[in-house]
């Protein structure tokens, strides 16, 4: 299988490939670019399969139905085969894409015009090729502009209805219920103006569609480009923090040398000792950022785990600085233990920092929806609504002794064990809950 679907995903990666014009353009124009030869590409596939079947019917079909489906059929499939080719040597233009849905429209209401000539007007409006009105809509919708779904369905309403008008002024044709229409030479006006009603449903759909893929695409392109800006954030990071590093280690242990000598002020020496010690702590930040994390999966109790970490801190602090509850006796997760304390204790020292003077931080083990969740609270001032949406983002703080890092790594850190660290609404105060997946079940033995 793999034999074939190879060469035929190289096929189609040549067949839809970008020109180097197109590059320098913005991304969505690029998906515009791609979108339009790939729709271009799937017509040809579409046209073949129809001319195809319309070849093995021919025999014995009037000669005006043969003009319509093969001459004209003809001339699209060769036009889509041509259109292909040009936009395979040009550089996309936007008007490309309402240049082939014309000629779609255009080709689609030739044949339904020259049934006449076979059949007379009740062959011409009952015979199913208007069909390939929504099948070349979808096509429009394809090409990631809104505009075009709507140009498309108008075209095709104008297609349909140039032709109701023309044969009804020409023929004069008799018109009656639903039944005639299915047995007799007559036409249901009912029948036409469904088919009309259609056309403008399905352009409605399409066109939410695209507004909604429009959305999609949009919100991915930000993404990327937050995550391009991270990247290059964090090498630049990475990159200072390097310079700084050695240097740094010199003055510390240089200031050592100065304070076990008794030389210098020792005012001044311990003020150097503590302010390397402080940005040693940053360049680690920095550099821990910069690096990816390699999470070493285990399962284990994470009631147990956050019980023993919260134990361990309030014997550092004073009495009753934690108050931990859990909602279940047990927690069993999948998760990295020395993660899981990074993120704890990052999410601790920040709900202390912004505590009520006198009050516990609180930590929460509950049940979440199809994981089990960690919160950690405290009764602040809480986060501004303006700040919420970058509390996560890389060197985003409002202290002035904060890196900005210490979430966007907690957060990085959840995410790579497959969860997930999340800001909650909390009045008064602020709560972050990280979200961690459940352990496997352990097999029953046979």
């Amino acid at each position: 299988m793999r034999v074939l679907r190879d060469p035929f995903y190289r096929a189609v990666n040549h067949l839809t490939r970008s020109n180097p014009i197109e590059r320098r353009s913005n991304i969505w124009f690029q998906f515009e670019a791609k979108g339009e030869r790939s729709s271009n590409l799937i017509r040809i596939g579409y046209v073949v399969l129809w001319f195809t079947c319309t070849v093995v019917h021919a025999p014995g079909n009037a000669y005006w139905s043969n003009v319509a489906n093969l001459g004209v059929g003809g001339i699209w499939l060769t036009w889509c085969i041509g259109f292909q080719w040009y936009l395979l040597k040009r550089p996309y233009r936007k008007s490309f894409k309402y240049l082939s849905t014309t000629m779609d429209m255009l080709v689609i209401s030739a044949m339904l015009f020259i049934y006449q000539y076979a059949g007379g007007p009740a062959y011409a409006l009952k015979v199913p090729t208007y069909l390939n009105y929504f099948c070349c809509m979808g096509l429009a919708a394809m090409r990631y502009r809104m505009h075009l779904a709507v140009y498309a369905g108008v075209a095709a309403v104008i297609g349909y209805l140039g032709n109701c008008l023309w044969f009804w002024h020409v023929y004069h044709f008799a018109t009656g219920t639903g039944l005639e229409h299915t047995t007799s030479a007559k036409i249901s006006i009912s029948y036409l103006g469904f088919t009309v009603l259609y056309l403008v449903v399905f352009t409605m759909l399409i066109y939410t569609l695209m507004y909604n893929v429009k959305r999609l695409v949009n919100v991915r392109v930000r993404e990327g480009e937050a995550a391009l800006k991270a990247k290059e954030r964090a090498a630049i990071a990475a990159n200072v923090a390097h310079e700084i590093k050695n240097p740094l280690e010199g003055i510390y242990g240089a200031a050592q040398i100065l304070q076990e000598e008794g030389k210098g002020n020792p005012k001044f020496i311990g003020m150097i000792l503590k302010d390397s010690v402080r940005l040693n702590g940053v360049v680690q930040q920095f550099l821990q950022f910069s690096r990816p994390f390699q999470a070493r999966m285990a399962d284990f109790d994470l009631v147990e785990a956050a019980s023993a970490f919260c134990r361990e801190q309030a014997s550092l602090a004073e009495e009753g600085a934690v108050d931990f509850r859990a909602d279940l006796e047990v927690a069993r997760v999948s998760a990295d233990q020395e993660g899981l304390r990074q993120i704890l204790l990052n999410l601790y020292q920040n709900a202390r920092r912004y505590q009520v003077a006198g009050k516990p931080v609180a930590v929460r083990v509950r049940a979440g929806e199809g994981c089990t969740e960690l919160a950690v609270e405290d009764d602040g001032e809480g986060i501004p609504q303006a700040n919420r949406n970058k509390v996560f983002d890389p060197f985003f703080t409002t202290s002035s002794k904060g890196t900005g890092l210490g979430l966007a790594i907690s957060r990085k850190i959840a995410q790579e064990m497959g969860g997930d660290l999340y800001y909650e609404p909390k009045v008064p105060g602020t709560r972050f809950v990280l979200a961690l997946k459940p352990a496997k079940p352990a097999e029953n033995a046979a």
